[in-house]
């Protein structure tokens, strides 16, 4: 099941996703399509019946227990527009998260600071990355990302390496911007405790 955290599943998305699942596998059953939603199998009941009603959905009985749905031209017609519609929405929601983080580094960038240290592998980081690849005239470089989860030093984020805090003065950098939001406070004192430079530390939390 995929991770909906942030969108609160409206009648439209609940259609659009009961569709694709259907479209993905027709021997879906109505326990799998609630457990997906997180909503009674009753209700999924009542989502089926409606769009069989409109002529989405077809059900394929073969036996008492067994029942494949298929979907209709008409249903993957309308699927496809429920998905320009999400695609629509998400966008709007990803230009303005991408705007605020193109504020953000404009404000380093006038610091006069042109080469930085992340300190937190983890989503933040890795769409702040996206957002300057993305700008090929930003002249504002990652040279790597600071962690304390051996499991992730080593690897890669966005074509930066993910480096132990023992290596920060190997890395030619002017500044550090913590990443993290959840563990911003513990990256704080792990900066004091090497004494690292106050006035080059950037939180992007606030």
């Amino acid at each position: 099941m995929e991770d909906k955290n942030f969108f609160k599943p409206t009648p439209l998305y609940k259609e659009y996703r009961i569709l694709d699942l259907i479209s993905k596998d027709e021997t879906i059953t109505q326990r799998t399509i609630s457990e997906d939603l997180d909503v009674s199998v009753s209700m999924v009941n009542q989502y089926l019946e409606e769009y069989e009603e409109n002529g989405y959905v077809i059900r394929e009985y073969y036996n008492s227990k067994t029942i494949n749905y298929v979907l209709t031209k008409k249903g993957e017609e309308r699927k496809r527009l429920l998905n320009i519609w999400f695609l629509k929405d998400t966008l709007q929601i990803y230009y303005k998260a991408k705007e605020d983080i193109s504020i953000f580094l404009d404000l380093i960038i006038k610091k006069g600071i042109n080469k930085v240290l992340f300190y937190g592998a983890g989503e933040v980081a890795e769409i702040i990355l996206q957002v300057i690849v993305g700008d090929h005239n930003m002249p504002l470089k990652v040279v790597g990302i600071i962690d304390d989860d051996l499991e992730k030093q080593g690897k890669i984020i966005v074509n930066t390496p993910i480096i132990k805090k023992e290596d920060i003065k190997k890395y030619d950098h002017d500044a550090i911007v913590i990443s993290s939001y959840t563990h911003r406070e513990k990256i704080s004192n792990a900066l004091s405790e090497i004494n690292y430079d106050v006035n080059k530390i950037i939180r992007f939390f606030e």
